[in-house]
């Protein structure tokens, strides 16, 4: 069996694992490369295996660094099955038409401005359309957790909770060597521990080989309750000030767990009933499917659905629909809090909110989540000013805070932890989804515990005994 690294590798998006057998290959993820200009270029590049010789994706959730370049797989050939979670099935559907929705006009706005200029637009095209991405959606098969899938004469596979994202799992690969079964276990993403809503990441005792995510390899978060304590004074204190609190989300999760926040601090007391927007169609269908598998959420979460609390609605929650609705936030004089994506800034009506809203000292922009490198969320974090927005600089007067107790990757604590309960270290760990820092140091922690870690470069190529 070999293993090459095609995303994800000394950096966290991209997420993308071919896996060649004697019986055939399959990639495991399909993301799409986020941050930093030459994602454009990255994303379009063709794949370095061949798309129509996989039999199957097995994807490990819906977040677009992970399913986002399925339907250029699909334009490429691929004629395989895409394995994922019925939950995962229904969120990535949600989130590949929002990004061939946003994909396409981008594009439009893109040759409306080179025609202005009076030069040449013939290449602009869209990454993939919403007709690409309905094409990936017949090549689904749910799969739920904990069932065995035969790929091969000799390979199967599995979904395991990772308790990162509605669905998420990681993918457990077992294959005949011989008279030995060997096993090769993805992480995908791994949640942080005790997540509202979200069940927690089962635990493994063992794997041959182990693909485990680094993200923040290198440090932990602020404790959930601290961060939600210090979301609840900026909104108060915002609030009194007359100014708007803009929350870039994404709208897959993490909306969902900032809107379980508001409702405590409201349904409590402790707020308010002010104005929330949700600015994101997306998010709204988003929560139906969070509303149809209630049965995938913790025991907290189920206990308050018995006691007749809906968990994300609350007085005063307003979902935003339309870009004429959009449009009309930024000439309110109230105070409010808008949740809009994307949540690194890279599109999407946030944009627009933070044209409006930056130059204000009254406003507050909370980051709930990640930013890449590369990021108009990460020159915000690190405090960049002025910043370009849609091609105008804008002085950054709003106060910027970063939350990441919101986080929903494992820090560095749980990482660790997670590991702990292998009763051996596998033959071989490698790490990916993470920045070239926090992978080293992730390393290094495991290399203390007598565990063998490799942290490949992209394109890296391995042969798994």
């Amino acid at each position: 069996m070999r293993l090459q690294f095609c995303g994800a590798a000394g950096e966290v998006t991209g997420s993308c694992h071919w896996v060649q057998t004697d019986e055939g290959a399959f990639v495991m993820d399909c993301g799409m490369f986020q941050g930093g200009e030459e994602r454009h270029l990255r994303n379009r590049e063709p794949f370095p295996f061949d798309p129509t010789a996989l039999t199957a994706v097995l994807l490990s959730h819906a977040h677009l660094d992970h399913c986002g370049r399925l339907p250029l797989l699909v334009k490429a050939g691929f004629r395989g099955k895409v394995f994922a979670t019925p939950a995962t099935c229904d969120l990535t559907k949600i989130v590949l038409l929002d990004a061939a929705k946003l994909q396409e006009e981008d594009a439009a706005w893109k040759i409306k401005r080179l025609k202005k200029r009076g030069e040449d637009w013939a290449w602009v095209a869209p990454l993939f359309t919403a007709a690409d991405a309905e094409k990936v959606f017949e090549r689904f098969e749910p799969v739920p957790y904990g069932e065995w899938v035969t790929l091969s004469p000799s390979v199967r596979f599995r979904f395991r909770e990772a308790g990162h994202l509605l669905g998420s799992a990681m993918v457990e690969v077992r294959w005949r060597n011989g008279n030995a079964e060997r096993t090769l276990l993805f992480t995908g993403d791994l949640g942080q521990p005790s997540l509202p809503v979200l069940r927690d990441p089962e635990r493994v005792d063992e794997a041959d080989w182990l693909l485990m995510e680094s993200t923040y390899g290198n440090r932990d978060h602020a404790p959930l309750g601290e961060s939600k304590t210090r979301l609840f004074a900026i909104v108060d204190e915002t609030y009194r000030k007359g100014g708007r609190v803009l929350i870039p989300s994404f709208a897959v999760g993490r909306t969902q767990e900032v809107l379980y926040a508001l409702n405590e601090f409201i349904e409590s007391g402790q707020l308010p009933p002010l104005p929330v927007f949700v600015d994101s169609p997306m998010a709204r269908e988003v929560l139906r499917v969070y509303q149809r598998y209630r049965d995938l959420y913790d025991e907290a979460a189920q206990a308050r659905l018995q006691q007749g609390d809906e968990p994300f609605t609350f007085a005063g929650l307003q979902f935003v629909a339309t870009v004429e609705e959009s449009k009309t936030l930024n000439e309110l004089r109230e105070p409010c809090v808008i949740i809009a994506g994307s949540g690194m800034c890279t599109g999407g009506r946030i944009k627009h909110h933070l044209r409006h809203g930056i130059g204000n000292p009254n406003n507050a922009v909370v980051f709930v989540g990640f930013q890449a490198r590369g990021t108009l969320g990460r020159q915000l974090v690190d405090g960049v000013s002025p910043v370009r927005i849609f091609g105008e600089m804008h002085e950054v007067k709003a106060r910027i805070v970063l939350l990441d107790g919101f986080s929903a990757h494992a820090d560095r604590t749980a990482l660790l932890n997670w590991a702990s309960h292998f009763r051996r270290p596998p033959a071989q760990t490698f790490l990916v989804h993470g920045e070239k820092d926090a992978a080293t140091e992730l390393a290094t922690a495991l290399r203390q515990r007598s565990w063998l870690v490799r942290v490949p470069m992209q394109g890296e190529v391995v042969a798994l005994a």
